[in-house]
């Protein structure tokens, strides 16, 4: 059964039915029909987690449910790579006579590429593709300097966002709503999960997620000192929904507002407000940099001193298997491992003992953190690791070198995060346990550490200037 003004709307990384621009428009100009392509090969070329995979393939199940109560049906398919896109979504846009295919945008040089091939075969074939910028809170051409360039600095960046955040109506698009369709008319095919992850941890259906940002919510008065400590859930973990569009970046801020209701002062400065906006930070300067950054080419043009051989190897190798010898990078390694999650803290201490102290080349770290991370999200990963190498934008000098020991008697004083992961160490007292002696680790069966941290440093300064 087809409907005049039937619109076809193409699920990606926005998987949710609020605060979502291209199916709101959609349903504004007639009957939607929802498709969404499962790129298998494409999933893995690109270093995707089974973690990831699999907390997309429920949320596509969960969305089709919520989808289907509005009588809005569903079409999974799918391709193997993004080349076949451009003409499965032609095909359905031709069986349901749709006139017209809306989407939300995505950035990474693949992505970009893909879509503009879907909206030169629409083009071809007298159709329409209408898009949107669901994906970020403000456009991208919105934050730009005087000279209408990219902004290349965080703080600058950050003002200029808020200027123009504060000029903009709040709020987030409703969900659509409920159409006059037969769901029995369309076949929406089975949608098989092969993938295995931590499902008792990341929940997917956005009624859970709605949950989860609500529960948060009390934390914000606390966030800026609970965010450091991995003991705690001191952080929303919301990240993974954010990653596959489970959740917006606006309806997270919807929620910032809810918490303080009329302190606007507050608002502003809150430290998670400021983490959502790092995050359209990194997606604007993937934008303007998106052919350089997608081929994991440093942002900033210097040569590298990074090791390329039998030694980085090794170090590599330790560093994945949770054997460095250091408890709290080797307690996020392992953390990483079980759940598919790092707490972010720890990631910036396992990047820069990697990078800076191991001398091993961050794109090694960047495509093993995409390999097991739920939350794996390019922008971002690419964004963050850059920063902790010293190569990005903004990103921190190179002399500065986080000393994973002094990290961890910072944020884990009492070792309470690395005896839950480390069991093994649970005996020691907080001063062992953050660097345990010879004896202690013949003893309990811990690793020697593979870098003396001193000379590392002191190796790395030199190299590095």
């Amino acid at each position: 059964m087809t409907m005049n003004n039937t619109q076809l709307v193409w699920f990606r990384q926005d998987l949710r039915l609020e605060d979502n621009p291209a199916l709101y428009a959609a349903s504004q100009k007639g009957h939607v029909i929802a498709v969404y392509l499962e790129a298998t090969k494409q999933h893995q070329l690109h270093h995707e987690s089974q973690a990831k995979m699999g907390l997309r393939l429920d949320a596509v199940k969960a969305l089709r449910q919520a989808l289907n109560k509005l009588s809005i049906p569903l079409i999974y398919q799918e391709v193997s790579v993004f080349d076949e896109s451009p003409q499965a979504l032609l095909n359905l846009a031709n069986q349901f006579s749709c006139k017209s295919l809306y989407f939300n945008n995505e950035y990474p040089l693949n992505e970009v590429i893909r879509d503009n091939k879907v909206e030169k075969l629409f083009n071809e074939n007298n159709l329409h593709t209408i898009r949107f910028d669901g994906d970020l809170v403000l456009k991208p051409s919105k934050v730009r300097n005087l000279k209408d360039k990219p902004y290349k600095v965080f703080s600058a960046y950050k003002k200029a966002w808020l200027q123009e955040f504060k000029a903009i109506p709040q709020g987030v698009y409703p969900k659509p709503k409920k159409q006059l369709w037969d769901l029995a008319e369309c076949e929406q095919n089975d949608i098989v999960n092969p993938y295995n992850y931590r499902d008792d941890l990341w929940q997917s259906g956005e009624k859970n997620i709605n949950a989860k940002l609500k529960q948060f919510l009390p934390n914000l008065f606390g966030y800026a000192e609970d965010r450091n400590i991995p003991s705690i859930q001191g952080t929303s973990c919301l990240s993974p929904y954010l990653a596959i569009g489970t959740i917006s970046a606006r309806q997270c801020i919807q929620g910032i507002f809810d918490a303080y209701q009329t302190d606007i002062e507050k608002i502003y400065q809150d430290t998670w407000l400021s983490e959502l906006i790092w995050r359209e930070f990194y997606r604007q300067i993937l934008i303007d940099n998106y052919k350089r950054l997608s081929k994991h080419q440093p942002y900033k043009q210097k040569s590298e001193s990074w090791l390329n051989n039998d030694i980085a190897i090794e170090r590599f190798e330790a560093w994945k298997n949770a054997q460095t010898g250091f408890p709290i990078v080797d307690a996020a390694m392992l953390q990483l491992k079980q759940t598919g999650w790092m707490h972010n803290r720890l990631r910036m201490i396992s990047a820069m003992f990697l990078n800076k102290l191991c001398l091993v080349d961050w794109r090694w770290g960047e495509k093993y953190f995409m390999q097991h991370l739920i939350d794996g999200d390019f922008a971002s990963n690419n964004g963050g690791w850059q920063w902790c190498s010293s190569t990005g934008v903004d990103s921190v000098p190179y002399f500065r070198i986080m000393n994973p020991i002094t990290q961890s008697k910072r944020f884990d004083p009492t070792g309470e995060f690395i005896k839950k992961i480390l069991p093994q160490l649970e005996s020691l007292d907080s001063k062992q346990i953050h660097f345990p002696d010879n004896h202690v680790r013949k003893t309990l069966g811990y690793p020697e550490p593979i870098i003396d941290y001193k000379s590392a440093r002191e190796t790395a300064l030199s190299l590095l200037a």
